[in-house]
């Protein structure tokens, strides 16, 4: 009876022991991500842009800032006073490791719940484009410059800022992916065009088979600028999908 008392007083052991290693990891984890400048080698502030990267950082950088600035305008949320903390990850280990997805696969993100860092992949600054991963070229890549990328991840923080940082888990997709392109596009975006697509049940406009947020786009296009809703009724009550979806075929 003993012996199997100190059988398991052990294995107890090893499981706090256990268990305290994987807290102690995920601390390390959050604080790698939270503070991530030691990483970058260069740094550039412009306006109330700050600028790290793994590589040095083009003056080109403020043309692109000022297009960024430029589609930012176009949000009710935007905040010129709010510094935003930009990092780019030419390297792909960090882009796996910052921008928290442990994957390669995506143009940009925002941490919405922690630090609301943006972190972009592989970017030719000069040339104002992302690397896309893969040997694919980049869809809609006119509509979608290293400008429409920056934009659309700061929208996303925005959104965090004003809805708060759990918006991931009270708002649809639809929504959150919707606006951000909405404004990181610019005003580039024909409604009409777009909706007749939908209409016709193109690809481009599902987000499941092109990748893409047109569709999201058109949503939320219609219901700001023909319905004459603001971004607060908006997000106050978002209608279901299926529901925005039957108003788009009957509009």
């Amino acid at each position: 009876m003993k012996r199997m008392t100190n059988t398991a007083s052990h294995s107890l052991a090893l499981l706090k022991i256990f268990l305290a290693s994987l807290v102690f990891l995920a601390l390390v984890f959050v604080a790698i991500v939270a503070f991530p400048e030691p990483a970058f080698q260069y740094r550039r502030v412009y306006q109330h842009y700050q600028i790290w990267s793994d590589r040095p950082i083009p003056r080109q950088v403020e043309q692109v800032l000022d297009d960024v600035t430029r589609r930012r305008r176009t949000s009710v949320l935007y905040d010129p006073h709010t510094p935003v903390k930009i990092f780019f990850c030419n390297a792909p280990w960090r882009m796996w490791l910052y921008g928290m997805h442990f994957s390669t696969r995506f143009g940009g993100v925002a941490d919405v719940w922690l630090t609301r860092h943006i972190v972009i992949r592989e970017s030719d600054i000069a040339a104002n484009r992302i690397v896309p991963p893969g040997s694919a070229p980049l869809a809609d890549a006119r509509q979608r410059p290293l400008s429409y990328f920056i934009a659309h991840e700061i929208t996303h923080a925005d959104e965090s800022r004003r809805f708060g940082r759990t918006m991931l888990l009270r708002y649809p997709d639809w929504l959150l992916e919707g606006y951000a392109d909405y404004v990181g596009k610019g005003g580039d975006f024909d409604i009409d065009a777009n909706r007749r697509l939908f209409l016709a049940g193109a690809p481009a406009l599902d987000r499941r088979k092109s990748g893409l947020y047109r569709g999201y786009h058109l949503k939320v296009a219609y219901l700001l600028d023909k319905k004459g809703w603001t971004l607060e009724q908006l997000f106050d009550h978002p209608p279901e999908e299926k529901e925005l979806d039957a108003w788009l075929r009957a509009w």
